[in-house]
């Protein structure tokens, strides 16, 4: 007994509720990490609110003020004298414009949506092909499809045009250079959108209710039109309005085809009005420049109020997963022709493209000594082909690391802060460029560093700080996902163990969204390395891009330099498409393209 009471010990007495000397230590240690941690905070809201401020307010600003002030600079009298000028084409151009965009929107929804739904709702065969036709669509580079087009069917007498009419025995004028040619050009870059915003709502709604209908007797016309139609319209929609407002911002296809064909499309007409004479019309441009923004305007409210209730048509539930697959029965290789004929839209101009940089004279009957390296050895050794090389390399690469940075601060921020006023400001201000047009944003950052003491405009810095404007919504909309993804209580349990806001950024949230960074990041390059219509108004002759050189080569009519340069993007292009696909999951079970993961 005495040694079994020795070997129990007393009890430990027991800790006082009260405050003692280290409890308080701890509980002041928390306060003070937690105030740490809101006043770090604040200072990034601080500093980011002026970051956004810098790179998206003066554009627009400053645009809009000069179509009210003539003259050269900022500081003439107040009229309405551009508008009155404009007035005279306005109806022309709005009327142009407007067959533009409605058929290009009728032409690239009709298509992709069928596309969508034949891959997505039936047993049609081929379905593996139209992902890989949409990859191809999202990675050539439109203006080097657009080059591959002009060759073949420029002015009704291209490459192809010669072709046809030795195959039919009679002359054959399609030109592309047209208002149906510009709609066909612009759909095809169009389609591949439509198709990876339905395809995820199409695939993943329950099809409870369609089965329903069958069973109640109704046919497969039927259950379409009245059941699967109305579920899917939200979706539909809001890709209708996105491919309206992307048709309304297209600056390629309406300047180098639109402009031969004599058409008047808005983004075009800002560009004329600056290259048209040795003066360029500022306040004209401005004048542009801001009624395409408020069409925008409106475009973008339409959309928010046509999806403010987007509850109602809620699909995805936690019920069975019923999944539909209509069977089209001997029709199920018809959309195999869909879409082997839109790969063939977009593999014929790219592959002319290709085949024509070899040809020493382009149309020349074809034997081994047409072929040659010529073109590119005329290409590389021209004086500033190497220039440009470097300077568009450096822009898409230092423009990839700087959006990536500063989306995902911002989308961190705007997650972490939701209730906070200063987060929904970084919110707003992050997005205004998404109503932006990139010819209208560089217009504005033109102006703004024409009319203000900083030594940017003529170097490529000015370049890089208009395309992160140009990108850092898309940056938002890719990364802010990521973010929600992450539990808050991964950060608050490394800060309450005295972690800095910057290690818990280091340590825990960007291993955690690092391939949405990556995938981000290369889609950035990827855009910023053809991007024709910001730069084609900010690149001086020290600071020449690829894209430009691609025009001006184009404008002063040397084909077959333009062939070999056009072949170079597209090959650079491809391979960031194609990296940029396997890091961001681009593929059918996403459903989901980089820019498109919040919607418009």
């Amino acid at each position: 007994m005495a040694d079994l009471k020795a070997s129990v010990k007393e009890p430990a007495p027991r800790e006082s509720s009260a405050p003692g000397p280290g409890r308080g230590t701890g509980m002041g240690s928390v306060r003070t990490s937690l105030a740490r941690v809101l006043t770090t905070r604040r200072i990034i809201m601080a500093v980011l609110i002026l970051v956004l401020a810098y790179l998206v307010l003066p554009p627009v600003v400053l645009m809009v003020w000069k179509s009210f002030v003539g003259g050269s600079g900022l500081t003439g009298g107040f009229s309405v004298g551009a508008y009155q000028a404009i007035s005279k084409g306005l109806g022309q151009a709005a009327a142009q414009t407007v067959i533009f965009v409605v058929g290009t929107t009728v032409v690239s929804m009709v298509l992709g949506t069928l596309m969508a739904w034949t891959v997505a709702r039936t047993d049609a065969a081929g379905k593996s092909l139209a992902y890989g036709v949409a990859f191809v669509g999202l990675a050539t580079p439109g203006i080097s499809n657009i080059i591959g087009w002009i060759l073949l069917f420029g002015n009704g007498s291209g490459q192809a045009d010669d072709t046809l009419a030795s195959w039919f025995g009679h002359p054959v004028h399609f030109s592309v250079e047209s208002m149906p040619g510009m709609i066909a050009v612009e759909s095809l870059m169009a389609i591949p959108i439509v198709f990876f915003i339905l395809i995820g709502p199409m695939r993943s709604f329950n099809a409870s209710l369609e089965e329903a209908g069958s069973i109640h007797g109704a046919g497969n016309w039927t259950v379409l039109r009245r059941i699967t139609a109305p579920l899917v319209l939200p979706a539909v929609a809001a890709a209708t309005l996105l491919i309206l407002i992307r048709s309304v911002q297209a600056f390629e296809v309406p300047l180098l085809i639109g402009v031969p064909a004599g058409a008047h499309i808005f983004t075009a007409q800002i560009y004329e009005a600056l290259q048209s004479s040795l003066i360029p019309d500022y306040s004209s441009a401005s004048a542009y420049g801001t009624v395409l923004v408020i069409a925008l305007l409106i475009l973008v409210a339409i959309e928010q109020r046509m999806t403010r209730e987007a509850h109602r048509f809620a699909v995805v539930t936690g019920k069975s997963d019923l999944r539909r697959v209509q069977k089209l029965g001997r029709a199920r290789w018809l959309p195999s022709v869909l879409y082997i004929l839109l790969l063939i839209g977009y593999l014929l101009p790219a592959l002319y493209l290709v085949f024509a940089s070899f040809e020493k004279r382009l149309g020349a009957p074809l034997s081994a000594a047409s072929f040659g390296l010529g073109n590119y050895r005329a290409l590389f050794s021209s004086s500033g082909f190497s220039t440009s090389l470097v300077d568009t390399l450096e822009v898409a690469a230092v423009t990839a690391a700087a959006t990536v940075v500063i989306s995902l601060v911002a989308a961190w921020v705007s997650v972490r802060s939701a209730t906070s006023r200063a987060a929904t400001i970084i919110n707003a201000a992050a997005n205004i460029p998404l109503v932006i047009p990139g010819v209208v944003l560089g217009f504005g950052v033109l102006l703004f560093y024409l009319n203000v003491p900083l030594p940017l405009f003529g170097t490529i810095w000015v370049i890089v700080v208009a395309f992160i404007a140009l990108y850092l919504p898309y940056g938002m909309r890719y990364l802010r996902p990521a973010i929600l993804s992450i539990s808050a209580d991964l950060e608050e349990s490394a800060r309450v163990s005295g972690a800095s806001e910057g290690k818990v950024i280091r340590r825990i949230v960007l291993p955690l969204v690092s391939s949405s960074a990556t995938g981000t990041a290369l889609y950035v390059f990827f855009n910023s390395f053809r991007e024709l219509a910001v730069a084609a108004l900010l690149v001086t002759s020290a600071t020449p891009l690829l894209s430009t050189q691609l025009l001006d080569q184009l404008v002063n009519g040397d084909l077959n330099v333009v062939s070999a340069l056009g072949t170079v993007i597209l090959a650079v292009c491809l391979l960031a498409g194609l990296a940029a696909s396997r890091l961001t999951g681009l593929s059918g079970a996403t459903g989901q393209i980089p820019g498109q993961t919040e919607g418009r």
